[in-house]
């Protein structure tokens, strides 16, 4: 008969709390090195970007760069019209980290078959970035989302009318600190 241990005699990973469940395979986050056509266009970003540019790295054949928020348009505007020519938003999205909000542009170009994501960081107690609907009609569409889900405020635009959230619903529920309710299924 086998003894079983007391409580001074477990061990010390018996008291750790369990790390939370995760189903399916393992997560694998992908490194980041961008491929020889990545570089290509990540020299062209930072041509084309010059000192807007205060962090750059990417995966594959896509760069990203970090711009001030304030740079933001005019860094979209520059990937527009210069020699990256990307003339397609892709899409807009924002990112909570807590203490900031992220907004993502990946920005496409239909002539050159090249991709190019920009990043800004913004306060996340006041989240503001000019928008670029300008630049991109589509764009419309991403900001009015991203302001219903995040309360990211888009200047510029004139039709923030909520997309996805009915008039006069309270908060965002893109953000961590907006309380999901648990539901009971009947």
């Amino acid at each position: 008969m086998t003894e079983q241990p007391n409580d001074e005699t477990k061990p010390a990973e018996a008291d750790a709390p369990a790390a939370p469940a995760h189903r399916g395979p393992p997560i694998v986050v992908a490194e980041e090195k961008l491929s020889e056509r990545g570089e290509e266009t990540a020299f062209m970003l930072a041509q084309t970007l010059g000192s807007l540019v205060m962090e750059s790295a990417g995966r594959e054949d896509t760069p990203w760069a970090l711009v001030d928020a304030k740079d933001l348009h005019a860094a979209c505007e520059k990937c527009r019209d210069g020699e990256l020519n990307t003339d397609m938003l892709n899409v807009l999205l924002a990112v909570d980290w807590v203490e900031k909000i992220q907004v993502v542009y990946v920005l496409y170009s239909t002539s050159n078959n090249r991709k190019v994501i920009l990043r800004a960081d913004l306060p996340a107690g006041s989240p503001s970035v000019a928008s670029v609907t300008d630049l991109w009609e589509a764009a419309g569409w991403f900001e009015r989302e991203t302001h219903d889900l995040f309360g990211v405020a888009f200047p510029g635009n004139d039709d923030m009318e909520p997309l996805l959230l009915y008039d006069g619903f309270e908060g965002f529920p893109g953000l961590k600190s907006y309380p999901l309710h648990d539901y009971e299924e009947w």
